[in-house]
């Protein structure tokens, strides 16, 4: 079992690692058009979780898709990376929808001071 600290630091290497890799590798493709939020890797360094967020023109279905199509290609390339552990985790993208709830409450929160402004000048 891996301690806290290279947990933490395998996590860190596999969110540089992608986040590069997203420019550089799928530039000009949907997939470069993604942001990797955070990503959560398990106790024993197998499996992990990429979080992202995706602000554009497709729908999150059509890049979760994308994002399964080339898992495989994306986990090799990580293998290669991440030489100083002895097995490449498992890889799962998964949708983060935190900044668009932020937004949802953002908006919310403008029409409620919208009409508290609204009724103060009436």
């Amino acid at each position: 079992m891996a301690g806290d600290i290279r947990k933490n630091r395998v996590s860190q290497a596999i969110h540089r690692f992608l986040g590069s890799l997203m420019i550089s590798e799928y530039g000009g493709t949907d997939i470069s058009m993604i942001t990797i939020q955070r990503v959560k890797v398990t106790q024993d360094l197998r499996q992990a979780q990429i979080f992202y967020t995706f602000f554009g023109n497709k729908a999150v279905s059509v890049i979760q898709s994308q994002l399964e199509n080339e898992q495989k290609q994306i986990r090799h390339k990580l293998a290669r990376h991440l030489k100083h552990i002895k097995f490449a985790p498992e890889i799962k993208f998964i949708y983060d929808k935190t900044a668009e709830e932020i937004m949802r409450v953002q908006r919310i929160l403008d029409e409620h001071r919208s009409e508290q402004d609204k009724n103060e000048n009436e």
